[in-house]
């Protein structure tokens, strides 16, 4: 009796749940783009504009300081390049070690200009750097400059 009963059930569950099959429902696009909105973190870089480093707030970059430096390697996107952004850092200056207080990066910091230095500076105390000084010291190519605040 127990296995009549048994193959009941299973019958039962097998033959569905009274859904009967349709065909293609048209409807709206599937949604995109992460969950709930999310975008990423925002981070504050340093760019050039009219000749003067001016922050600019970016979607999608990591939170720590060398993720902000790899933005400012990859320069200006293409938005802020139609605003009149530009950089004068090197296009590959590859960020070596960027630690609370000093920033190594893979060129000579000697060569680079004021405003290639305030560009990595800002963009480095914007993310948290600076310690107590509020200041980072840059160093690459064998060279080292004295610290600097953002904007000094």
């Amino acid at each position: 009796m127990k296995r009549l009963l048994a193959m009941l059930a299973v019958l039962a569950l097998a033959s569905g749940c009274g859904v009967r099959p349709s065909g293609v429902i048209p409807g709206e696009n599937a949604p995109s783009g992460p969950p709930n909105g999310n975008f990423g973190t925002t981070a504050t870089v340093y760019f050039v504009l009219n000749g003067r480093v001016v922050p600019v707030v970016r979607s999608g970059v990591g939170e720590v300081a060398a993720d902000r430096v790899r933005a400012l390697e990859q320069g200006p996107d293409e938005d802020e390049r139609a605003g009149g952004y530009t950089t004068e850092l090197p296009p590959s200056f590859e960020p070596i070690a960027i630690g609370v207080s000093e920033a190594a990066i893979g060129v000579n910091v000697r060569e680079l200009s004021p405003n290639a230095v305030a560009q990595l500076v800002c963009t480095v105390i914007a993310a948290g750097g600076g310690g107590e000084s509020g200041t980072i010291t840059l160093s690459g190519g064998g060279q080292k400059l004295r610290p600097r605040a953002c904007g000094g």
